[in-house]
C-alpha cells in the first residue's frame, strides 16, 4: 500500500525535524568541547604563567641572598635570569588574562614585584659600595614583608584561575545538558509557546497598563504638594522624560502681562528653539492658537508651520495646557522617533492631570503678590519692606558688601490733602512710585513703607553712593508735575547703611529714620545721612 503525498510530506519532516535535532545535539556537543578545550588552555597558560612569574622572583631572591653572603658578582645571575623570567611570565599573564578581577591581580603582582626589585636593586648598590660591612637586617625583613605579599597575590591569582576553570567547566557541563533538553522539549514546547503566546501578550499588557495608572497616580500625588509653578514645570518634565525613554522635554508658560510664551524649564533642542522662543508670542504656538495636539516630524510638510517648533530636524509634539477653555501654556515634547499611542496617551494625560494643579498655584502666587503689593503705588507693601530688609541685610553680611536704606517721606503731605483732597494725594503717591521705578537698578528694591513714606534699600552702594542717588531722587520727585495740584512736590530722605551704620535690619532702618527726621528738621527737600554719633548708638 503506497503512501499519500500527505502522508510522505509528515515523514519528511518528522525526518528533517530528526535530522535538525541530531545536528543540533552534535553542534553542542563539539561546541562545548571546544569551549573546554579553549578553557584549559588558557587555564594551562594561566597557570604556567603564575608560576614563571613565582620561580623568576624566587630566582631573583636566590641570586640576592648569593652575592649579599659572598659579595661575588657571579652570583647575581640568577637574580638576572630571574628578572627577565618575570618579565616575561607577567606579559604572558597579563595578554592571557581575560576578566577584569584578573587582570587586576596581574597587575597588582607586577607592581608589588617592582616594589620588591627596587629594594633589591638598592641593597645591591649597597651591598657593592660596602664590601665589607654588613647591612642593616631591617632591609632585609622590609623585603622579606613585600616578598610575602607577592607570594599572597599570586596564590590569590591561581585561586582565580583554578576557580575559572572549574567554573567553565561547570558551565560546560551546563549548556551540553541544557541543549539537549532544549532540543528534546523543543517540539512539544512549540504548540504550547503558540497557545501561551496570546496570554503572555495579555499580561504583558496588564503590566503595562498597571504600570502607568502607578507612575500616574505617583505624578499626580506629587503634584499636590509642589509650592510653585516654577517647581510644578520641572516636575512635568521630569516626570515625562523619566516614564518615555529618549524624549526631551520644554515647558512653556504664557506670560499675559507682557503677552509672551516663554521657556520655564531648559530648553531641550538646538539653538534654534532657543532663539525663535526669546521673542515668542503665544499666538506663535500652533498648539497653544488652536488648542489642541500639534506634532510635526522631518520630512512633513504642513499647510501651516508652526512658528516656534517648525522646520526643526526632531519629531515634535507641543500639547497645550488648558484650564475651562483658557490656554495657560504647553508642553514640547521632541524625541527621534514618532510618539506611539501609549506614549502620546502618556503626554495628553500627564497634561491634563497637570494643567488644574498649575493654574492653581498661578492663581496662589497672583494672590500673594497682590497682597504684598501697594495698590496705588504698584510698589511693594509694609509687609514685602520688612521681608527684603531682612533677606539683602543677610546676603550682604555673607558677601561681605555694603547696602543702604533710603527712608523717603513726602513734605507736607497732610497740607496737600486737606488742600487738594485725597484724590490729589494718591496721585502724588502714584506719581512718586513711578519716579521711583524709573531712576532705580534693577537689583534696587522700593516699596511704600507706609503713608506718604517710602523704603529704598541699595545693595552694594556706601555712603558717597547713596547721597547722589538720594539727590537724583530728592529732584526727580521735586519735578513731578501733578495737575490737580498746583503746588511744588518735595521730599526728604535719610539714609543708613549696613554695616557701616548698623549690623542688623531692624537697626539699619531705625538709623534711616533718623536721619530722615534730621532731613525734615534741617529744612525737608533735603538727602541726610545717618550721623557719626548716631551710628555709634
Amino acid at each position: 500500500m503506497s503512501s499519500s503525498p500527505r502522508n510522505i510530506s509528515a515523514s519528511t519532516r518528522a525526518r528533517l525535524l530528526l535530522v535538525a535535532a541530531v545536528g543540533v545535539i552534535a553542534l553542542a556537543v563539539w561546541g562545548v568541547s571546544q569551549l573546554q578545550r579553549t578553557s584549559a588552555e588558557r587555564s594551562f597558560t594561566q597557570t604556567r604563567a603564575a608560576e614563571g612569574m613565582l620561580t623568576g622572583m624566587l630566582d631573583q631572591e636566590t641570586g640576592l641572598r648569593g652575592f649579599a653572603l659572598t659579595r661575588r658578582e657571579d652570583f647575581i645571575e640568577p637574580f638576572t635570569r630571574g628578572t627577565g623570567a618575570f618579565a616575561r611570565a607577567a606579559a604572558t599573564a597579563r595578554r592571557s588574562a581575560g576578566e577584569s578581577r584578573r587582570r587586576e591581580l596581574v597587575f597588582r603582582q607586577v607592581g608589588i614585584a617592582t616594589r620588591w626589585h627596587r629594594l633589591a636593586d638598592q641593597e645591591i648598590v649597597l651591598l657593592r659600595r660596602r664590601r665589607t660591612r654588613p647591612l642593616d637586617p631591617m632591609q632585609a625583613v622590609v623585603r622579606k614583608r613585600v616578598f610575602d605579599q607577592f607570594r599572597l597575590a599570586n596564590a590569590a591569582f591561581q585561586a582565580n584561575v583554578a576557580k575559572a576553570r572549574e567554573r567553565q567547566i561547570s558551565r560546560s557541563g551546563f549548556v551540553s545538558v541544557a541543549v539537549i533538553l532544549l532540543v528534546s522539549f523543543l517540539f512539544g514546547g512549540v504548540g504550547y509557546v503558540i497557545i501561551d503566546r496570546d496570554a503572555n501578550r495579555r499580561r504583558r499588557r496588564q503590566e503595562v497598563d498597571r504600570e502607568y495608572r502607578r507612575t500616574q497616580a505617583e505624578f499626580g500625588e506629587t503634584m499636590q504638594i509642589m509650592r510653585d509653578e516654577g517647581e510644578a514645570h520641572v516636575l512635568v518634565k521630569r516626570h515625562l522624560e523619566r516614564a518615555i525613554p529618549g524624549v526631551g522635554v520644554t515647558v512653556l508658560g504664557r506670560n499675559n502681562s507682557d503677552n509672551r510664551l516663554v521657556p520655564t524649564t531648559p530648553v531641550e533642542t538646538d539653538g534654534t528653539l532657543e532663539t525663535r522662543l526669546r521673542a515668542a508670542t503665544p499666538e506663535s504656538c500652533l498648539a497653544v492658537r488652536l488648542g489642541r495636539v500639534y506634532e510635526e516630524g522631518p520630512g512633513v510638510d504642513p499647510l501651516m508651520s508652526c512658528g516656534i517648533c517648525g522646520k526643526t530636524a526632531a519629531q515634535l509634539t507641543c500639547v497645550p495646557s488648558l484650564v475651562s477653555g483658557e490656554v495657560i501654556g504647553s508642553v514640547l515634547v521632541q524625541s527621534g522617533h514618532s510618539l506611539d499611542q501609549h506614549e502620546h496617551d502618556r503626554v495628553t494625560d500627564s497634561v491634563g492631570q497637570a494643567s488644574p494643579v498649575l493654574a492653581n498655584l498661578r492663581t496662589i502666587a497672583i494672590a500673594e503678590t497682590r497682597a504684598a503689593t501697594d495698590a496705588l503705588t504698584g510698589l511693594p507693601n509694609a509687609r514685602a519692606c520688612h521681608d527684603n530688609v531682612k533677606r539683602m541685610v543677610a546676603h550682604a553680611g555673607r558677601s561681605l558688601s555694603p547696602v543702604t536704606a533710603l527712608m523717603l517721606d513726602l513734605d507736607h503731605f497732610k497740607q496737600i490733602n486737606d488742600r487738594f483732597g485725597h484724590g490729589a494725594g494718591d496721585d502724588a503717591l502714584a506719581a512718586t512710585g513711578s519716579a521711583l521705578r524709573s531712576l532705580l537698578r534693577t537689583s534696587d528694591f522700593a516699596g511704600r513703607y507706609g503713608g506718604e513714606e517710602f523704603l529704598i534699600l541699595l545693595p552694594d552702594t556706601d555712603h558717597e553712593g547713596a547721597l547722589a542717588l538720594g539727590e537724583k531722587l530728592r529732584v526727580a520727585i521735586e519735578a513731578i508735575e501733578v495737575p490737580t495740584i498746583d503746588r511744588e512736590i518735595t521730599a526728604s530722605i535719610g539714609a543708613a547703611t549696613y554695616p557701616l551704620d548698623a549690623l542688623d535690619g531692624d537697626t539699619l532702618m531705625r538709623k534711616a529714620d533718623r536721619a530722615l527726621y534730621a532731613a525734615k528738621a534741617g529744612g525737608r527737600n533735603r538727602v541726610e545721612l545717618t550721623m557719626p554719633e548716631e551710628a555709634t548708638r
